[in-house]
């Protein structure tokens, strides 16, 4: 942009350039913010799109300006979505208009705000003036009436007096923590409450920043329903982590009202009502870690009824072998007892439905059901899941590494399951490293967004990772590359995956670079 379009956007008010037909050939960032239009919407067309009426601009650039200094006039426009409003116009000849393309300056003074302040006291005076002219005639009879009204701001008074004292009686009195905050989140005033239940006095708290105290992955949060409610400025309920003196958080409920000049809509402060539901939240999270707890339970059960399953499924698998054998045998030795075969197919049949429904039995006791998602971030997904192994980690001197995308967006999922396939992966990276020295044992997670709709977590380690031959079987049932492993993890892992909509890769052993990835789709 050259210095004469920076200073031609640099105009205060709505600026255009014209050619000496009326037509528009540039305006700047104030003329699209008071009429709507873009600039692309405008350039070649008349500037009486912009009018009520049509203003002779040709007329106005060939003859009138030449003479003249300005051409001054008070106009009405419509902006783009059909609202009215009234500038002052001014047009300025720039070139001569048979020598230039550009002709004439047209700069608009927005004065919408003062005419309708102007008509307003326009009509106002006109209510005052005929108001006196009706009170003259009966100044007199309107002395006892001020008497009256002034009887009525008295009690009106001692009324608001009386209702500041109540809400002081309750506040002082209540054992929730009554605050009134700022709009920039500074508490005005807090109940003494708070010195029960956050270990701070009224004294300590006043003059300081109610986020100050808040957990830090709580503040955004508290940050959203302070400030980006303001639009609707509905009361709204929140709950998060506050800080106690001693530095213990305990979890709190606060309702929020927003309070707002009756005339301006303006928020004046913020009121607030805390309480501690500190044992609700940590009960409620305790019977979710029970659920979780008793379908690990369910899964540890696994190792145990394997022998009986097997021994069960190997039965009905026997019976088929020997009926399908005995049909072939019948077939080669060129015998034909249609009767015969058929009866002998209908056992194999009934042996297979057989070993269907011990199948089935095993896949209900193993799976969880229908998914309960709920929205989540992977990667407190992730850190749980290490907690929840840190033992076995610890214990084999294995290092793990995390390489976690920030502020990754919320995915739609079952926690427990994702956590479930979490656990099996990074149990298969400690058995792959078991027998690798103790300081080159280390697993890698990676978590980043593939594209605006996917997540990608990759969890790789310094073992033997999968061959090409090996990686095609990994997720067959019953296959497994460990001497005692069950070959259904892999299997499991990658169901709950697609269960998900997402995809499960394992990239072998090229280069000495394997890895194993799963997709997410986001929220």
């Amino acid at each position: 942009m050259d210095y004469t379009q920076s200073l031609f956007e640099a105009i205060p008010d709505s600026a255009i350039m014209l050619d000496k037909a009326g037509r528009i050939l540039d305006w700047n960032q104030n003329a699209s913010a008071l009429f709507g239009y873009s600039k692309r919407e405008v350039l070649g067309r008349s500037i009486n799109l912009l009018y009520d009426r049509n203003y002779p601009f040709p007329k106005i650039i060939k003859e009138i300006l030449p003479t003249q200094k300005k051409w001054l006039a008070e106009t009405a426009f419509f902006r783009k979505n059909g609202s009215k409003g009234t500038c002052r116009s001014a047009a300025t000849l720039i070139s001569n208009p048979t020598q230039s393309k550009v002709a004439a300056l047209l700069v608009h003074q927005n004065i919408s705000a003062y005419k309708a302040t102007e008509h307003d006291l326009n009509v106002k005076l006109e209510q005052v003036t005929a108001q006196y002219r009706q009170s003259a005639a009966g100044l007199l009879a309107l002395y006892p009436l001020n008497l009256r009204n002034s009887s009525v701001r008295e009690q009106l008074e001692r009324d608001l007096r009386e209702s500041e004292l109540r809400f002081c009686l309750l506040a002082e009195n209540a054992t929730d923590i009554i605050a009134r905050v700022s709009a920039d989140g500074t508490y005005l005033y807090v109940s003494p409450s708070c010195k029960t239940l956050l270990g701070y006095t009224p004294e300590e708290l006043i003059g300081k920043s109610a986020f100050k105290y808040s957990h830090r992955d709580d503040l955004s949060k508290l940050k959203k329903a302070f400030f980006k409610n303001r639009e609707n400025k509905n009361n709204s309920t929140l709950i998060y982590r506050a800080r106690r003196k001693e530095g213990e958080y305990r979890w709190f409920e606060t309702q929020i009202r927003f309070i707002c000049d009756e005339e301006t809509q303006q928020i004046r402060e913020i009121q607030t009502a805390s309480r501690d539901v500190n044992d609700h939240v940590l009960a409620k999270k305790v019977g979710m870690r029970k659920q979780q707890l008793a379908h690990v339970f369910r899964l540890s059960t696994m190792e145990e009824m394997a022998s009986g399953m097997a021994h069960e499924i190997s039965q009905p698998l026997a019976a088929i072998i020997n009926y399908t054998r005995g049909c072939v045998r019948h077939l080669q030795s060129g015998q034909h007892d249609a009767p015969l075969l058929t009866e002998v197919m209908e056992k194999a049949v009934t042996q297979a439905e057989r070993a269907g429904e011990v199948i089935q039995r095993l896949k209900n006791f193993f799976c969880k059901g229908q998914l309960v998602k709920t929205p989540c971030k992977i990667n407190s997904i992730l850190r749980e899941t290490i907690s929840l192994i840190r033992p076995d980690l610890n214990a084999t001197k294995t290092k793990v590494d995390l390489d976690f995308e920030k502020d990754l967006p919320f995915i739609t999922a079952d926690r427990i399951q994702l956590q479930q396939v979490m656990l099996n992966l990074l149990q298969n990276a400690i058995d792959a490293m078991r027998d690798m020295n103790t300081g080159a044992r280390r697993i890698k997670i990676e978590t980043n967004t593939l594209n605006k709709d996917t997540v990608a977590i990759t969890v790789n380690d310094s073992g033997p990772g999968f061959s090409k031959e090996v990686v095609h079987k990994v997720f067959k049932p019953f296959f497994s590359t460990k001497a005692h492993g069950r070959g259904m993890g892999l299997a499991i892992c990658r169901s709950i995956i697609e269960a998900h909509g997402g995809v499960f890769t394992i990239n072998p052993n090229t280069s000495n670079n394997s890895w194993i990835r799963f997709t997410l789709p986001i929220e």
